[in-house]
């Protein structure tokens, strides 16, 4: 049986640890977060037989399975918070202004990136809403779910969820796209059709090369878990991404104040958009 008890990090182990995690996901751990990573991390420091944080740091670092162990290590830290229709608002304003305006100018094919997407909630959702639009008959949508955990990246795949996933969604909705069956809600093959997932690390140029040019992005409640100078690469990736025009909607707490002036901002109510327009 694992021994369950916490084990406490000294503060160079802090320093070093969330430097590691830093390099490889962009995640900022300031010192105040120190019970975060005891509280998440002792669990696979038992598992090793380990009884510092220093032998772990020293593992992942110089070990040749540390390259694995560092994957674990960052689907632990990741948050993962999400449920259907979140900021619902914004999806409304894509699916009942952005996609028919740009279609009655003519394009007929959009590609759609949910960065940092966790369990797949988010775009399943776009996917959704395109389809009650019946957008889908007018135009080719390539919707891209991305997430730098590979955990949740599964989990968005298999396209299982649970009641948590549904705050406040339309009864109507989960009728028609899921299938109850005991605490589990399975997902349309019609939607997961209409979505696809990778993992990635959105800090990363490599990954948007990987995409491809982008109409519309959303990353919303992610850019808060970032330092300045990070969320400033992150936005930078996601202006040179975007056609022109593209939009890029964020989380109703975030903002691109001192972050980028490249953007127009559009408030429409229930949320803002961020136009790339030049």
């Amino acid at each position: 049986m694992i021994n369950s008890g916490i084990i406490k990090i000294k503060d160079d182990e802090f320093f070093e640890l969330a430097e590691l995690i830093y390099k490889h996901s962009g995640i900022f751990f300031t010192q105040n977060k120190k019970y975060l990573l005891e509280n998440r991390l002792s669990r696979l420091l038992h598992e090793h037989n380990f009884t510092s944080f220093k032998d772990y740091i020293y593992y992942l670092k110089y070990n040749s399975r540390g390259k694995g162990e560092l994957e674990r290590l960052i689907n632990l830290v990741t948050i993962n918070e999400t449920y259907f229709f979140r900021e619902k608002g914004q999806i409304d304003y894509l699916v009942g202004k952005v996609i028919p305006s740009e279609i009655q100018k003519g394009k007929r094919s959009f590609k759609i990136l949910s960065a940092a997407c966790s369990t797949g909630e988010e775009p399943y959702s776009i996917a959704m809403a395109l389809k009650e639009k019946m957008l889908d008959t007018k135009a080719r949508f390539d919707i891209i779910g991305v997430d730098i955990n590979t955990d949740v990246v599964r989990t968005a795949q298999e396209g299982i969820f649970r009641s948590v996933s549904f705050r406040g969604v339309d009864p109507k909705i989960i009728a028609k796209y899921f299938k109850k069956d005991g605490f589990n809600y399975y997902l349309s093959n019609e939607i997961k059709r209409m979505v696809r997932f990778m993992q990635g690390n959105i800090t990363e140029r490599a990954l948007y090369l990987k995409i491809g040019k982008c109409d519309v992005i959303f990353c919303r409640n992610v850019l808060i878990y970032f330092d300045v100078e990070t969320k400033k690469k992150v936005i930078e990736h996601f202006y040179n991404s975007l056609n022109n025009p593209g939009y890029l909607f964020l989380g109703h707490s975030e903002t691109m104040n001192r972050l980028s002036d490249k953007f127009e901002m559009n408030n429409f109510r229930t949320g803002i958009v961020y136009i790339k327009n030049k």
